[in-house]
């Protein structure tokens, strides 16, 4: 059962703080980056994770967008900050130039393939969450799909990969809902 703590609570201040300045991909509203990691804790909580698990989802977008937060990443353990760094894409190459969307999302595809299952709950959850925003933004009429870097069928094509990713020896009640929402976004953008 989840309990609201003090770690939880420090966790949900800390995310807060990294994304403060940031919004969701919604032109039609101005949705603060901070429901979306809301959202993925949330949905661990659902499904019954532990307290690690879920304080890693609050932050799993932490390094990736606010690298100088790395040192409170750490603050809550070396469990959480290792499995932020899974579910972290590296936006930059080594000499900082900005990598390929495309590049990133295939790399990110195959880390996931061989991660911990902790590590897989994560990113499952924060598929499921953007999915559930984009549907969310297209039932408002939402031009969402301008938005983002890739057409709509590479957009549920990536997802497909990514779910076949994260069944490799794992299982869990949350991939159900993973594929239901899915199913559902495939609707919408192959009718």
């Amino acid at each position: 059962m989840f309990s609201f703590t003090a770690r939880i609570h420090e966790a949900i201040d800390t995310a807060a703080r990294a994304h403060e300045d940031q919004a969701r991909k919604d032109r039609d509203r101005h949705i603060p980056y901070v429901a979306h990691v809301f959202g993925v804790a949330c949905l661990l909580a659902e499904f019954g994770f532990d307290e690690d698990i879920v304080i890693a989802g609050l932050l799993h977008d932490v390094l990736e967008d606010r690298p100088h937060f790395a040192a409170e990443v750490e603050q809550f353990g070396a469990r959480v900050a290792g499995l932020v760094r899974i579910v972290t894409e590296r936006k930059r190459d080594d000499a900082g130039n900005e990598r390929s969307w495309a590049v990133r999302k295939e790399e990110y595809i195959e880390r996931l393939r061989m991660a911990p299952p902790e590590a897989k709950a994560i990113s499952c959850a924060d598929k499921i969450h953007n999915m559930q925003s984009i549907l969310l933004a297209l039932d408002r009429g939402g031009s969402i799909w301008q938005e983002l870097k890739a057409s709509p069928e590479k957009q549920v094509d990536r997802m497909r990969r990514l779910r076949a990713a994260l069944a490799e020896g794992w299982q869990h009640p949350i991939l159900g809902r993973f594929d239901a929402v899915l199913g559902e976004l495939e609707r919408r953008v192959r009718p």
